[in-house]
């Protein structure tokens, strides 16, 4: 049975070890600047750094804005389970109370549960809210297997300054990511240009190399668009480029990539999409493009319709490196837009790969 004093050099040891080991964690924080290294600190290896048996992060993100951004960067959320979005900051602020404070508690399964999920037998909890400016942008929620691990009795000074920590880290991440996407996007459209598509073609191709997936390539051109500019003006034609990018973009999930590829002309990337999938998406595309005019007021209701091509790429038959797959992806894509295009436009043409791996 230690003394008091024993006792209290213990607690002290204790802390001394705990401080050490944030004041590492929080160096690595400041220093990252993108989610690739970011997400995996928060999620991984703070977990392992402090005996942790689970560690959720739960974003508010009403609008998926950050959702979208992830996805633009060519994170997959199925890399990482323990990321949660939610559409408001409601459910959070109840678990936090008013004054949206780190909470401890003990595990109770119907309280906590869905914070942590796939973790129904654990002892106690932490909830880090992650604020700024007054706002409540998300939650840190820890778990462990001991009941005293987070007891309400506890001190909350640790871990209420690694969520300050986090919180600013996570906005900064976001802040910078979103300043990096604003170069790699159109501005007239607001979809994403040409070098942001070149360069997500070749991280999709790799990525379908590595799973062994298929990939769609499409490639959309606004028909007769010259004709619109003639007749209505470049005003108009470039609402009509904006509603356009709308529409399709309407479509499309949020783990697919849309550029404006240049001129009236956008390009697509359809993720572990096969051939079938592919044209359906095209026709869907193309029907709601169609569906109605283009209405600018005082009368000018301008009608569009695109012609569409569409080519596939398998990573499992594929031979070529990332570079040459990509280019014979768009090659096929361009070649059945002409296609669609001599046939009459309005339409959608495909030039893709059976099971068998042959060209249809």
């Amino acid at each position: 049975m230690p003394t008091p004093f024993e006792q209290l050099l213990e607690n002290a040891r204790h802390n001394e070890q705990v401080m050490s080991k944030m004041q590492c964690l929080e160096m690595a924080l400041i220093a990252t600047a993108d989610f690739t290294g970011l997400l995996p600190l928060l999620l991984t290896e703070m977990q392992q750094a402090f005996a942790l048996d689970a560690v959720h992060l739960h974003w508010v993100d009403p609008t998926s804005e950050v959702r979208g951004l992830l996805a633009s960067i060519g994170l997959d959320e199925a890399d990482y389970p323990e990321l949660h979005f939610i559409a408001s900051a409601f459910p959070l602020s109840n678990q936090l109370g008013p004054d949206l404070s780190t909470r401890l508690a003990l595990f109770v399964p119907h309280q906590h549960a869905d914070w942590l999920p796939g973790h129904d037998h654990l002892g106690s909890v932490a909830f880090l809210p992650l604020v700024r400016q007054g706002h409540l942008m998300g939650c840190l929620v820890l778990g462990s297997h001991d009941p005293e691990r987070f007891s309400p009795a506890l001190s909350t000074d640790f871990l209420a300054r690694l969520a300050a920590i986090a919180g600013v880290c996570l906005e900064n991440v976001f802040n910078h990511e979103r300043l990096k996407r604003l170069g790699l996007t159109d501005a007239l459209t607001g979809v994403h240009n040409r070098r942001y598509f070149d360069q997500r073609l070749d991280e999709e191709i790799t990525r379908s190399h590595r799973q062994g997936s298929m990939l769609a390539g499409l490639f959309l051109d606004i028909d007769f668009f010259k004709r619109i500019n003639d007749t209505w003006g470049h005003p108009a034609g470039d609402a009509v480029l904006q509603e356009v990018a709308r529409r399709v973009k309407e479509q499309l999930r949020i783990t697919d990539t849309l550029a404006r590829y240049g001129g009236e002309e956008f390009a697509a990337l359809l993720v572990q999409a096969d051939a079938s999938q592919a044209v359906r998406v095209a026709e869907r595309i193309r029907a709601a493009v169609a569906a109605s005019p283009v209405c600018l007021g005082e009368g000018m209701d301008i009608p569009v319709t695109l012609s569409i091509g569409v080519s596939t790429f398998h990573g499992l038959r594929a031979q070529e490196n990332a570079s040459q797959a990509g280019g014979r992806l768009l090659h096929e894509a361009d070649t059945a837009l002409y296609q669609a295009k001599e046939g009459g436009r309005n339409r959608v043409v495909c030039q893709c790969l059976n099971e068998g791996g042959e060209h249809d």
